[in-house]
């Protein structure tokens, strides 16, 4: 089986959108405390903004993660970075594994396939931000050797 980040097409893109707002938007209600109905239009704000022309905004780079496994070829998951170059550094702004790849070790195949493209690039440092409620993940990132820089925090005021 080979794995491959290969670049998003505008059909993919298509595919890709509506489940990253969702999946957004989930992680906003249950982390934020916020209606979803409020979560989606967050979510998809947020993504139109920061893809604010799709595929060809610049320094974003979106990647299906896909497996081969002899002439078949599955998108397992998606891939979206913001690369500077200048800076030398990569952040992850999702990472998503559709859930039957899940807890094979795809995940950390994906990322060990990232840290050696962005080497190649001469980037020095990746970054991304997992949510609250994500153990698995976080305990993923741990063993990878991402470290927490900070930590956001909040309280909910009600009157």
């Amino acid at each position: 089986m080979i794995l491959r980040l290969q670049a998003m097409t505008e059909a993919g893109f298509s595919e890709y959108k509506p489940l990253a707002v969702e999946a957004t938007a989930q992680a906003f209600a249950r982390n934020l405390r916020i209606p979803i109905e409020q979560a989606r239009a967050n979510a998809a704000s947020r993504f139109d903004r920061s893809l604010s022309s799709g595929l060809s905004t610049p320094n974003q780079f979106l990647y299906d993660i896909q497996l081969e496994e002899g002439t078949v070829v599955n998108r397992i998951g998606y891939l979206w970075l913001d690369v500077d170059e200048t800076e030398h550094r990569c952040f992850i702004f999702d990472i998503h594994l559709h859930e039957e790849y899940r807890g094979k070790g795809w995940g950390r195949k994906t990322l060990a396939l990232l840290d050696a493209q962005m080497m190649e690039r001469n980037i020095q440092r990746i970054g991304l931000h997992v949510w609250g409620d994500n153990v698995v993940a976080r305990q993923l990132y741990d063993k990878l050797g991402y470290r927490l820089i900070g930590s956001d925090m909040q309280k909910r005021l009600t009157p």
